[in-house]
């Protein structure tokens, strides 16, 4: 049984044109194949990519044009989909990277803005309060205001930040409460907010409400830490240990880019000397085939502000299931389920 959600009684839908109506049946097909496991919109003539979490907060898949609409949702649909249902009611927030999914601020009556993240990836503590922060000043003034926030597919970055927004709200009890919301009424099968990391970053921004102001512009005290080591335990399989190439990078806190500090390539121990502060990301590859083919193995974000070492060994442990990547590893043949990443810090 699907669960319910509640959503606001619209006026009827704006009338289609024949030459959007002829193509909304073309497409549904493709468009229907594109969202997989996310629930799609089906009422009063439209059909979208698109869902309540909230009677007052819609994720939804980019809205496209050109070859695009044939498998996303046309953005000429999207726009008559708000107006007809909330008016001038609506802010649309765009987390999409990528130059080509921007658009003129004018396509949703100059009522948009964009955080930009890159797929599969985090934001700067100072994106995601600035985010809720100008999102929850929005509906505040206007109890019958809604938002609208997208990312490419409409599931991961629109996902993890309209999470952290039900916490801000108190829309949900906290961040598990607002993950498992999400999962139930974005998707069909309850594996919406998927990646570990952004899982990870609405439980962040949940003790940021203790931590930090209430501000558009609120500055995060983010404390330096010198990485100093990293050893890969219990990495022992059936499969001969690959040569892995580390990079540690750093989420840029004015432009949310990241830079790269360091590379190297190893087995199983990596010594180094980098001073990070913030959202920091740890990637392994694996080296195959004499450098010719470098596949992924596993990565993990954190960031300073959560880092607690050891206070005898000055370590700290990430096991298996704080990273992202292993999935790929199903039958757990290269990366075994007691896999452990051990860090080595210091404070500087």
């Amino acid at each position: 049984m699907e669960p319910m959600v509640a959503v606001s009684v619209a006026p009827p839908a704006r009338r289609l044109s024949a030459a959007t109506a002829c193509a909304n049946g073309v497409f549904a097909l493709p468009r229907a194949l594109v969202s997989q496991n996310k629930r799609r919109f089906r009422q009063g003539g439209f059909d979208l990519d698109l869902s309540y979490v909230h009677p007052r907060v819609i994720v939804m898949g980019y809205p496209a044009v050109g070859v695009e609409l044939a498998y996303r949702n046309p953005r000429a649909e999207v726009v008559r989909f708000l107006e007809t249902r909330h008016s001038d009611k609506y802010f649309v927030y765009n987390f999409c990277a990528e130059q080509t999914r921007c658009y003129p601020a004018s396509v949703f009556a100059n009522r948009t803005k964009c955080f930009p993240i890159e797929d599969h990836n985090v934001p700067t503590l100072e994106q995601m309060l600035a985010f809720c922060e100008h999102a929850a000043a929005w509906l505040d003034a206007d109890p019958t205001r809604v938002v609208a926030l997208h990312c490419k597919a409409g599931k991961g970055r629109a996902g993890m930040m309209a999470c952290a927004l039900l916490v801000r709200m108190q829309f949900a009890g906290s961040a598990l409460a607002a993950v498992e919301r999400y999962n139930q009424v974005r998707v069909r099968d309850l594996r919406g907010l998927t990646v570990v990391s952004q899982k990870k970053w609405v439980k962040y921004y949940e003790q940021l409400q203790v931590l930090a102001p209430r501000s558009p512009h609120a500055a995060v005290a983010e404390p330096a830490l010198v990485l100093t080591g990293f050893t890969i335990r219990n990495a022992l399989t059936a499969v001969a240990a690959p040569q892995l190439r580390i990079r540690v990078y750093q989420l840029d806190g004015a432009t949310a880019t990241k830079t790269l500090l360091h590379q190297a390539v190893g087995f199983e121990d990596f010594a180094l000397h980098e001073v990070v502060r913030g959202s920091v990301l740890v990637e392994f590859k694996r080296v195959e085939c004499g450098n010719c083919r470098v596949e992924k193995h596993f990565k993990i974000w954190f960031n300073t502000l959560f880092i607690s070492p050891d206070p005898e060994s000055g370590k700290v442990i990430f096991t298996r299931q704080e990273m992202d990547w292993v999935t790929r590893d199903k039958k757990k043949r290269r990366i075994p389920a007691a896999l452990e990443l051990e860090m080595a810090v210091a404070r500087p």
